[in-house]
């Protein structure tokens, strides 16, 4: 669980993992730096349950470095990210673990999910969860990147030996749906029928609801060259996938193409990190 100043919800939804039926978990909290009581919460939570594991990062280092830190600092052979605002109904991990035990050719398995806005009463069932069951590497990561819309699938159940094979949360926007490409080209995510996943979606727990400037805030908390050319790296990261994921060289090949179709299509998002960054140095330089 990457948390930044989260005191309005995080017991809730450590709550959540403490009561899963399946017990035997160790729920690391890595703390960004909060600000507010998250410090205070965590720590009185985790007196009460030695299965909680609080570390506090001496500043904020960014919520993607903070994704992969955790994601590092887990030692079990299945991995789960828990946002600080979500809550998971109480069969969540005990139902994806079944899954992934009974299907090893799969590398996530995730339930389907309800959004929910400042408390769980508001809860509605979302429509566009998916499964990537297709047999060929290629076949899976087309399915993936032209079928998801919310990333609800990144709050699955992993095996750990699959993510340890990829290049975790990287710096730049969308690194999690890279994440999930990379995932799918080492196999099968399997959607559960269920919906035990409530994730939260407001202007302060959703990026896709803020404004520019409090996603670079996200991101990058202090201001810099890192925070050029976003989306050229967003395409980066897919070739950098396809190239590290064991494939047959044809299958491969016929990977690395479609990214680059798939960057092709999206090549004024391209041309628009020239623009971005010619007008950050001409404030730099003003």
């Amino acid at each position: 669980m990457p948390a930044y100043n989260a005191a309005a919800h995080i017991e809730l939804a450590l709550g959540s993992l403490m009561d899963q039926t399946f017990r035997d978990i160790e729920i690391i909290v890595s703390d960004n730096a909060s600000t507010d009581a998250t410090p205070e919460i965590v720590r009185t939570v985790a007196a009460g349950d030695s299965r909680v594991r609080y570390i506090r990062q001496p500043n904020n280092i960014g919520a993607n470095k903070n994704y992969t830190f955790v994601a590092r600092a887990a030692r079990g052979s299945y991995f789960k990210w828990a946002s600080s605002n979500d809550w998971c109904a109480p069969t969540f991990l005990e139902r994806c673990l079944e899954r992934l035990e009974s299907n090893p050719d799969a590398v996530v398995a995730t339930p389907r999910t309800r959004l929910f806005e400042n408390d769980l009463s508001t809860a509605r069932d979302y429509g566009c969860d998916i499964a990537v069951l297709e047999d060929t590497p290629l076949e899976r990561v087309i399915s993936l990147a032209s079928g998801l819309r919310l990333n609800n699938m990144m709050n699955g159940l992993i095996r750990t030996s699959a993510l340890q094979n990829t290049g975790l949360i990287e710096q730049y926007y969308g690194a999690d749906i890279v994440l999930m490409g990379h995932l799918a080209l080492l196999g099968k995510i399997l959607l559960h029928d269920d919906r035990l996943f409530y994730r939260r979606l407001e202007v302060g727990s959703s990026t896709a609801l803020q404004d520019a400037e409090s996603i670079r805030k996200h991101h990058y908390p202090t201001p810099g060259l890192r925070m050029l050319f976003q989306n050229t790296k967003h395409h980066i990261g897919w070739l950098r996938a396809a190239m590290s994921a064991p494939m047959t060289l044809n299958e491969r090949t016929k990977v690395i193409a479609f990214i680059v179709r798939r960057a092709y299509w999206h090549r004024g998002s391209m041309l628009d990190d020239l623009d971005d960054a010619a007008t950050f140095l001409r404030n730099l330089g003003a």
